[in-house]
């Protein structure tokens, strides 16, 4: 068996996470696309919007369960590709499970301008993105500005970055498989 791989395909509201985590991952033998999304649902009593201040310890839980699902689909043979927010100030603890693993990491970081963004958050509508799961939250500007704000500057990890504000989901995933073939984003 291979070394297990993990891409952790990531960005604010409107980058077009999913959408390309899909198209990447239809590219590999076998593979399993991890939507972070669906994690949020199995909150049933208790949930705080993840941008808030206070839901730090529940998206420390939520991100623990993705690294630890994405950890358990590679090393069954999977190549895993994961679609949500993973910023830098959770990469630790996402990474860790998968370093522990031996697992191979690449992390991309779609980031279209501003303005591209909030276009794409406002066109998308109401979309059922993961089932039971509507982003309703971020078909408003402030938090999807917010959360873009905090992609806007990744300092070492600025490397990872790649601009797709001209470019569609095809030629968004092109550009990530190269980069992954490439090896250029691996962590």
């Amino acid at each position: 068996m291979t070394r297990p791989v993990v891409l952790i395909i990531t960005g604010p509201p409107g980058s077009g996470k999913s959408t390309t985590a899909r198209l990447v991952a239809q590219r590999f033998e076998h593979a399993a696309c991890l939507e972070s999304d669906w994690f949020w649902t199995t909150i049933v009593k208790g949930f705080v919007p993840p941008w808030q201040p206070d839901a730090d310890a529940q998206n420390r839980a939520v991100m623990r369960a993705v690294a630890e699902s994405a950890a358990a689909l590679a090393t069954s043979g999977y190549v895993v590709v994961v679609d949500g927010v993973v910023g830098p100030w959770y990469l630790d603890l996402v990474t860790g499970p998968l370093i522990r693993d031996g697992i191979e990491t690449h992390y991309l970081v779609l980031r279209p301008d501003l303005a591209e963004a909030l276009e794409r958050v406002a066109v998308r509508g109401r979309e059922e993105r993961v089932a039971g799961h509507l982003a309703a939250a971020f078909l408003h500007e402030e938090p999807a500005a917010q959360m873009w704000e905090q992609f806007s500057d990744l300092g070492e990890l600025e490397r990872h970055v790649i601009d797709n504000t001209r470019l569609d989901a095809h030629r968004t995933a092109d550009l990530v498989w190269s980069r992954y073939c490439e090896g250029t984003d691996r962590l």
